[in-house]
């Protein structure tokens, strides 16, 4: 598994991930659907998807409330 799994809706969302800054600020969905053109379970199957074929390079966990996201 990496990073030849992902789809090209994967590859969006991790970019969109590394270019933006979610471990300090919290995840939004509804604005990475609408930034990316993207419906928002497609989202959520992304980043389902990000989890699981590259676990070393996203971090996904709970922090004030909100849901904080980071990739390299």
């Amino acid at each position: 598994m990496g990073f030849e799994d992902l789809t090209e809706i994967d590859r969006k969302v991790y970019e969109y991930i590394k270019e933006h800054d979610f471990e300090n600020y919290p995840w939004n969905t509804e604005q990475a659907a609408e930034y990316l053109d993207i419906p928002e379970d497609e989202i959520y199957e992304a980043l389902s998807n990000l989890a699981k074929h590259i676990r070393d390079n996203i971090w996904i966990h709970y922090k004030d409330g909100h849901i904080r996201v980071s990739a390299d």
